[in-house]
């Protein structure tokens, strides 16, 4: 049964192979009937060019977990790389080496911090200073392109390898921060693309 005017034009509006029994609220007034709802995962779905929110959660989860694996997880990521084969392996690639690149700000930030302290408790060990001063003279001779290179392995533990290009980078005079950021980002999308190419059927 129609209500008033307004359940009578929205009638008339329905497109045809539309039921005529359906029933839509004119104002806030009529309560929650809607005639569909997104949510934020479907909305980010629809953005991003993914099919579903349960890939939106996916891909945040990756991102997040990029960004501790570069800071402090030990577990390769790889293996997560493996789940949903439907997304793209673009999309994952770039999701990982983001979150790869946000880690890598927190681990310069720590070897800036610790490499003067290092540098003052290796000065009076003779042994210790060779080695440290050995071991900087590589990251300085290496740089950014030899982190590149080492974050581009598959299965590689970018936790060590940032650690000790951060902590041994002369208070960042070796790699500034926003190579060593972006030789992050760029390793990670390159190391993701290696491994999901290799396990591609």
């Amino acid at each position: 049964m129609l209500n008033d005017a307004c359940d009578v034009e929205i009638i008339r509006r329905v497109p045809a192979g539309i039921p005529r029994n359906v029933h839509v609220a004119c104002g806030p007034s009529r309560g929650p009937r809607r005639w569909g709802r997104i949510d934020g995962l479907s909305s980010a779905a629809l953005v991003l060019g993914l099919e579903t929110g349960e890939q939106v959660a996916f891909l945040v989860l990756l991102f997040a977990y990029s960004t501790l694996a570069a800071v402090a997880l030990p577990i390769p990521v790889e293996p997560i790389l493996l789940l949903h084969t439907e997304i793209s392996p673009a999309i994952k690639a770039v999701t990982l080496g983001l979150g790869k690149g946000v880690g890598a700000i927190a681990v310069f930030f720590v070897g800036h911090k610790v490499n003067p302290w290092l540098v003052r408790w290796v000065d009076q060990r003779r042994i210790g200073r060779r080695i440290f001063y050995a071991l900087e003279g590589f990251v300085r001779k290496t740089g950014v392109v030899g982190l590149l290179i080492l974050l581009s392995i598959p299965f590689m533990s970018d936790t060590a390898v940032n650690y000790f290009y951060s902590v041994l980078n002369e208070e960042g005079r070796a790699i500034s921060r926003s190579p060593f950021v972006i030789a992050n980002v760029i390793g990670g999308i390159i190391r993701a693309l290696i491994f999901l190419w290799l396990v591609s059927p």
